[in-house]
């Protein structure tokens, strides 16, 4: 076994020879987060390739696709979604819904389908890989290394060239609406033309990153970063030293060749972002109750902290005593695009929620029932 577990696993590769230019924890388990929808993808190539799907085939959305938390397109259940918009959506803005329309598409249900992923990672030679869904949504079973990451990124490189431009999209339209990709890099790194991103609590910021310069390509991957301004920093220093290293030096070792006595991968210490954990420094969030039992009113979603609050207040002064013994909460959650604050008054029954919801709307005051299921989800931070 590896005798130093890295602080968070990193690679870096020659797209061309296989070689391994820098690695730290490269055989270190780690949660894939949305990292999963590059073998989404993969399959979903594959089957392009085989004409058992086209790019203009329209694919149904069932309740199980339209019931996936953010990030996601917002598909309603009976809509239908062309396998062209469906992979845009998941290589730009990792939409989850869309990710379970195109496994089900390809093997009925989002379970088989991982099953299929699983199967072809070990194929591929990724052998310390498991996939539990087709999003990168938790799942304890659900884990990756940096070398199966890279690996997989080599494949999609030298596996589907005609596919690969799909990675360097910026922005995704759907129903009028723009969406901007998660990839920091695009645009920003000289030469950085994909791939994918991924964010969960438990995984921390990952990314796969591919770069072009001066006739060479490198792929980088960093698992468990502590932010997206991290993960990004991260990333193009690991890519500014590989550019900067002599080729001789990716000429050694080989990424398909693991560590003489790795039987198996080392479970790491995941949880770099935080969320309802605690923060990067290992500080854990004051006043946390899990779970909450109560129904609550969702007021609106703000972009920080103090916007939410005064909603709160706002609420509270026009009401008055009309709130039925409510209390406030805040929830906090870190995805991709930034952070977000829902604002809620909690503390009511199933009975007694919709009434105290209409003396609000009476007054122009927007809410949204919210049951107990709603409160708990995983990846908010409660303040």
């Amino acid at each position: 076994m590896p005798a130093v577990v890295a602080a968070n696993p990193v690679l870096v590769v020659d797209a061309a020879s296989g070689s391994i230019v820098h690695q730290d924890g490269a055989d270190q388990r780690w949660y894939p987060a949305s990292l999963a929808k590059l073998m989404t993808l993969y399959l979903v190539f594959e089957a392009l390739d085989q004409g058992r799907l086209a790019l203009n085939t329209p694919l149904p959305v069932s309740s199980a696709a339209a019931a996936q938390p953010a990030v996601r397109l917002g598909l309603r259940q009976g809509a239908t979604l062309t396998v062209a918009q469906a992979v845009e959506a998941l290589a730009t803005v990792s939409s989850n819904d869309a990710a379970v329309v195109l496994a089900e598409a390809l093997a009925g249900t989002e379970t088989q389908f991982a099953v299929k992923m699983t199967a072809r990672a070990a194929a591929l030679g990724m052998v310390d890989t498991h996939y539990a869904n087709a999003s990168g949504l938790p799942n304890d079973a659900q884990v990756t290394t940096a070398r199966d990451q890279a690996i997989l990124a080599r494949r999609l490189l030298t596996d589907f060239p005609q596919h690969y431009a799909l990675f360097a999209t910026r922005f995704t339209r759907y129903q009028g609406r723009t969406l901007h990709t998660h990839n920091g890099l695009l645009g920003r790194y000289p030469g950085a033309d994909g791939m994918k991103t991924g964010f969960t609590c438990a995984a921390g910021y990952n990314i796969v990153a591919s770069a072009a310069r001066g006739g060479r390509r490198l792929i980088a991957v960093v698992l468990g970063a502590n932010s997206r301004a991290a993960r990004d920093a991260q990333v193009s220093r690991l890519l500014d030293a590989g550019f900067a290293a002599p080729v001789s030096v990716a000429q050694s070792v080989r990424l398909e060749v693991r560590p003489q006595g790795v039987l198996a991968a080392v479970q790491g210490t995941v949880g770099r972002s935080g969320c309802e954990q605690g923060g990067p420094a290992g500080r854990m969030h004051t006043r946390v109750v899990w779970p909450i039992e109560s129904w609550g009113l969702l007021l609106g979603i703000y972009p920080d902290r103090a916007q939410a609050r005064r909603a709160i207040a706002a609420v509270k002064t026009q009401l008055g005593g009309a709130l039925d013994g409510g209390r406030p909460l805040l929830l906090e959650r870190d995805m991709e695009n930034g952070t977000s604050w829902k604002a809620l008054l909690i503390g009511y029954s199933r009975n007694n929620v919709g009434a105290v919801c209409l003396r609000m709307r009476a007054k122009n005051i927007d809410c949204v029932a919210q049951p107990p299921f709603m409160l708990n989800l995983p990846g908010y931070a409660k303040r």
